[in-house]
């Protein structure tokens, strides 16, 4: 038999819990592991994966449930129906394999069949529904309950592309933002989340009153969420909403954060770029005006110029009188080199057909008759008479 026995003790519990005017003589108080630290089993290929839940958790559902807050105990999650019983106290446990939360619930007198059960052992597990705060992947700790979270829940995979299930990747669940109910379940999704019978029992107050008879004192050994300062959580629903609040706004101006930073570095970037060309630009300019001339640098080519077009102005002239033409006036001479060239090179054509090859022939001498003299005297050769 798992059911433990009613004491003047587990009685006050119940009453802090629910108020002093429910008869507690004909209830049955059973205590479970509810949820531990343990990866959860049986859930491969969801989100839920080897996920995980904090010890901090943990200790938040315990707080919660402890200030007197209401957790119903159903059957099979079944919400829709009228409660079985209700959760009243919670503890943690320390042991070789992790943490785990125990609590203390008791079903109604007219819950029979579910207290003969769960003494026989026949129905021995439970199941928590709760929503956690942070959802973080166990690789980066990114949040996909966090900004910018979208089809990541459904695609198992964070935001820095860690995959649910692979290499180890699981979900850890950070936090406790809401704390739904408890139920009587064949399979528990947690790692053996067992009811446990006395002999078992470690939250009971008998357990607490053999501390107290070692000279121990029970509230000296509870986890409190402070150092050396009880926490007031009576209204935890509205201050894990208020901290999730402030969790996203922070998210969200750390996003902009990000954002400017991106747009500053860019800027930054633009100015280097743009103060680098200016730089280029100015050592060329310096650079130009280094290498410029003065309007005196250019007298002397300007002489030469003047000089050079006189002097084919007046080659001009001798071609025109060679060729029978009249000489211009120098009002009515070309001014410029192309000019020049252009008129010199008319007048040249013609002149060049004519020369032959090699330079001038001189025309043959002729006698009065017309016929060519020769070009030596003959007298030479002649003969001596004796």
């Amino acid at each position: 038999m798992k059911q433990l026995p009613m004491t003047p003790e587990l009685s006050d519990l119940i009453h802090k819990a629910v108020g002093p005017d429910v008869d507690t003589s004909k209830l049955a108080v059973f205590e479970t592991i509810a949820l531990n630290t343990l990866p959860l089993p049986g859930k491969d290929g969801t989100i839920f994966e080897k996920a995980t839940v904090a010890p901090i958790t943990l200790l938040q559902m315990v707080d919660y449930i402890n200030a007197g807050n209401h957790i119903p105990l159903i059957a099979d999650h079944e919400l829709w129906g009228a409660p079985k019983g209700r959760a009243f106290f919670a503890g943690l446990e320390y042991n070789t394999d992790g943490i785990e939360m125990r609590m203390l619930f008791y079903l109604d007198p007219s819950e029979t069949a579910l207290i003969e059960k769960l003494n026989a052992g026949s129905l021995d597990e439970v199941s928590c529904a709760f929503l956690s705060t942070e959802f973080l992947c166990s690789e980066c700790g990114w949040d996909y309950f966090g900004f910018g979270a979208t089809e990541n829940i459904y695609e198992r995979t964070c935001g820095n592309g860690h995959h649910i299930g692979e290499d180890g990747v699981h979900a850890e669940m950070v936090g406790l933002q809401q704390f739904i109910e408890l139920s009587l379940v064949a399979r528990g999704a947690a790692d053996k989340p067992k009811i446990v019978g006395k002999s078992d029992a470690k939250l009971a107050p008998e357990a607490a009153l053999r501390l107290a008879a070692k000279g121990f004192e029970p509230n000296a050994l509870v986890v409190q969420a402070s150092l050396g300062k009880e926490i007031e959580m009576s209204d935890n629903i509205q201050l894990m909403k208020d901290f999730t609040d402030e969790v996203r706004k922070t998210a969200t101006l750390t996003a902009e954060k990000a954002t400017l930073t991106a747009d500053l570095t860019a800027r930054t970037s633009e100015r280097d770029a743009l103060k680098t060309e200016n730089e280029r630009l100015t050592t060329e300019l310096a650079a130009a005006k280094a290498e410029s001339k003065t309007p005196e640098d250019y007298e002397s080519s300007k002489s030469e110029a003047g000089e050079a077009v006189a002097f084919l102005q007046e080659q001009y002239q001798h071609l025109r009188v060679a060729k029978g033409e009249e000489k211009l006036a120098d009002d009515k001479l070309p001014t410029t080199v192309a000019d020049l060239k252009k008129e010199i090179n008319e007048r040249t054509a013609n002149l060049t057909a004519i020369l032959p090859v090699g330079g001038v022939s001189q025309a043959a001498a002729t006698d009065e008759d017309g016929k060519a003299k020769l070009a030596f005297d003959a007298s030479a050769f002649a003969t001596r008479k004796n």
